[in-house]
């Protein structure tokens, strides 16, 4: 059973004494030895205490590296190591012994580094997602900025390094040497000096924090929602490029002309265009269209799957997609003025309907095939006409005679044409007719609203006055009911009509005036002096008839307006009220040809109709076919898309005048109401 040191030493010291006494030696040799043991045990006591001290520093030492440690990585972490540290403040015990404290300390950095490396994986791959969207879109979606490094130190061991302090070394020398270190703690011979402990090594964490990553998520999200929108725009380009392609009927992109394509001088990579064109092409291949057969439906397309709304594809597909609208603007112009001369030919040689719409419906599009085909029904026609010249003349008349009841010309305006009455039929005589013919369609053009307007007018003028004459009628009280009731109907209708379209016309007539340097006539008379004068003289009237009552006399009659003279429809608008009388013919209005005056109204006009009707000269011409919205910035995201017009295949449409003479629409006649002028 081991003893303590106090008794070993007592028991120890009979036997040094019996030694002392067998080697003789001095009484004060045992004292000495005596005080050597003491001063053995002395030093191997301060020894230990000073090798645990040192055991006992180090692990301070670790617990300090693993504090900070843990604060960097918590740092990085954000919110979740915030508390982790804080739950870490709280349940410390400065009481508890150290390797718990670092047990704990290394338990929860090592729940932190879990949570740090998951973190940094997702936001390294938020990362990549950026920069390869920020490769696709371009400006202004960069790529993301650097991590933000964090100082930090490295995580701790499991264990601290062994003390070497832990066993005592055998003595080397019996002598008590006492020294001090530097240090200022006490070492002796049977202690060698522990170790400094190995300055902790230094990391560098990323800050992963929750801001870092929510803000990486929203522009992944506004990168990938752009993206989306460029995909969807891309995909209404290729559906429009599908549509034109077969209006047009082009062939492969391989064999367009130079003039449909983008020139490869605007490539930003050699070769770029032609994989352009292999995408174009697979999606046409999986989408097969006809023309007239591809409609104004929206829709999803095949063969976008593997397709990437690239900048260099999506200003490529515009470009092309503009040189085949140009195109498609300039073949159904050129169609148009086809059929433009084609119509009046049909009508004058009574042409079936039915052969007619048979005819429009075979050549539907903006094919070459198309414009052939018209190309050869004019000349057929052409030919007809030649055949039947007088047939052809006598059309022609009956068309200008309609166009003058339309137009409410005079029948001094009408005597203007001298060739009507020539019976000497010719080829020369059949083109002034046709030429009188384009030049009343042409005033029909301009004109055609406003008359409609102006014959409305005219019968409720008429209504109004047979509403004047009823109550002036001493017998109006004998009418049956049936025939008082629409007579009230009538005066409701008068009352709320005609201030309306008087106020209309007076509104819109001087502009239309100003715009065709010449007055608006119905009758040879400027319709604005009629619609004045009609107004003077109902009030002038009205003025009268308090007159009377009042027992007053009439006062002076206005003087009589002039106005131009029958026929002056060429005639500038003046400032003044009056109006001089000239000479001037109907006939001064130079003749436009056909393929300039007619318009289509049933569904939109070309584009010199749209810039006569007011519509901006930059404008699509041809509203039949898709708009696609100006891209001054083509990927800017706007809050609405603007509105596409329909896709429809274009067919040729009727002129007004052409519809007025099959009996398609008509104006109000008011040929009654001669008399009111």
């Amino acid at each position: 059973m081991d003893m303590d040191a106090s008794a070993y030493i007592a028991e120890q010291i009979p036997l040094l004494r019996r030694l002392h006494e067998q080697l003789a030696l001095p009484a004060t040799a045992l004292a000495d030895d005596t005080a050597r043991i003491d001063a053995a045990v002395r030093a191997a006591i301060v020894s230990v205490v000073r090798g645990r001290e040192d055991e006992v520093a180090v692990w301070e030492a670790r617990i300090a590296d693993g504090k900070r440690a843990l604060a960097g990585l918590a740092r990085a972490v954000g919110e979740k190591g915030r508390s982790v540290v804080n739950a870490n403040r709280q349940d410390s015990e400065p009481s508890s012994a150290l390797p718990a404290q670092h047990e704990r300390l290394v338990e929860q950095t090592a729940e932190l580094e879990v949570v740090y490396n998951e973190r940094l994986a997702q936001i390294e791959e938020l990362r990549s997602q950026l920069e390869k969207l920020s490769i696709l879109l371009g400006s202004p979606y960069e790529p993301p900025a650097p991590l933000t490094p964090i100082p930090g130190l490295a995580v701790p061991a499991r264990k601290p390094r062994q003390s070497m302090a832990a066993a005592l070394p055998p003595p080397v020398n019996l002598a008590p040497t006492i020294t001090k270190r530097a240090s200022g703690r006490r070492t002796s011979a049977f202690h060698a000096p522990a170790p400094e402990p190995e300055p902790p090594k230094l990391e560098s964490w990323f800050d992963v924090g929750e801001d870092v990553q929510t803000t990486l998520v929203a522009a992944l999200e506004k990168a990938l929602e752009e993206r989306d929108v460029r995909l969807r725009t891309l995909e209404t380009t290729f559906i429009d490029l599908i549509w034109y392609r077969a209006e047009l009927d082009l062939p492969t992109l391989e064999h367009l002309p130079p003039e449909l394509r983008p020139p490869e001088s605007e490539e930003e990579q050699p070769g770029i265009y032609h994989r352009y064109d292999t995408y174009l092409d697979h999606v046409i291949e999986l989408n097969p269209v006809k023309a007239g057969s591809f409609e104004d439906e929206e829709q999803s397309i095949d063969g976008m799957e593997e397709v990437e709304p690239e900048v260099g594809l999506i200003n490529w597909a515009d470009a092309l997609l503009q040189l085949w609208m140009d195109e498609k603007e300039a073949r159904d112009e050129r169609i148009q003025a086809l059929y433009e001369r084609i119509e009046p030919l049909w009508d004058r040689l009574k042409v079936e309907q039915e052969y007619i719409h048979s005819f429009t419906e075979r050549n539907v599009g903006s094919g070459l095939e198309s414009i052939t085909a018209y190309e050869e029904e004019l000349d057929r026609m052409l030919e007809k006409r030649k055949a039947s010249l007088s047939t052809f003349i006598i059309n022609v008349r009956k068309e200008i005679a309609e166009l003058q009841n339309a137009l409410l010309l005079s029948e001094d305006e009408k005597g203007q044409f001298g060739a009507f009455i020539n019976d000497e039929y010719s080829e020369e005589l059949l083109e002034e007719h046709e030429e009188e013919a384009a030049r009343l369609r042409a005033q029909l053009e301009t004109s055609g609203v406003h008359l409609a307007r102006v014959k409305e007018w005219l019968a409720i003028k008429a209504d109004e006055e047979e509403l004047e004459r009823s109550a002036a009628d001493p017998n109006r009280f004998k009418k049956r009911g049936t025939a008082m009731l629409q007579e009230e109907r009538m005066r409701k209708r008068v009352e709320k009509r005609k201030p309306k379209i008087e106020a209309d016309l007076l509104a819109s007539l001087p502009a239309w005036e100003e715009e065709h340097g010449r007055p608006f006539l119905a009758r040879g008379q400027r319709v604005v002096d009629i619609i004045e004068d009609a107004i003077a003289a109902k009030e002038a009237a009205r003025e009268a008839k308090k007159r009377a009552k009042l027992g007053l006399g009439p006062t002076v009659p206005p003087r009589a307006r002039a106005t131009p003279a029958a026929g002056n429809r060429s005639q500038p608008v003046s400032g003044t009220t009056t109006r001089s009388a000239t000479g001037s013919s109907a006939r001064g209005v130079s003749s436009m040809s056909m393929r300039n005056t007619m318009r289509h109204v049933d569904e939109t006009p070309t584009a010199s109709a749209a810039r006569r009707f007011g519509a901006p000269a930059g404008s699509r011409a041809n509203a039949l076919v898709p708009r696609q919205q100006e891209r001054a910035d083509v990927f800017k995201t706007p809050g609405k898309t603007p509105g596409r017009t329909p896709r429809k295949s274009f067919k040729p449409r009727r002129s007004i005048a052409g519809g007025l003479l099959a009996g398609r629409f008509a104006l109000s006649e008011a040929d009654e109401d001669d008399d009111i002028f």
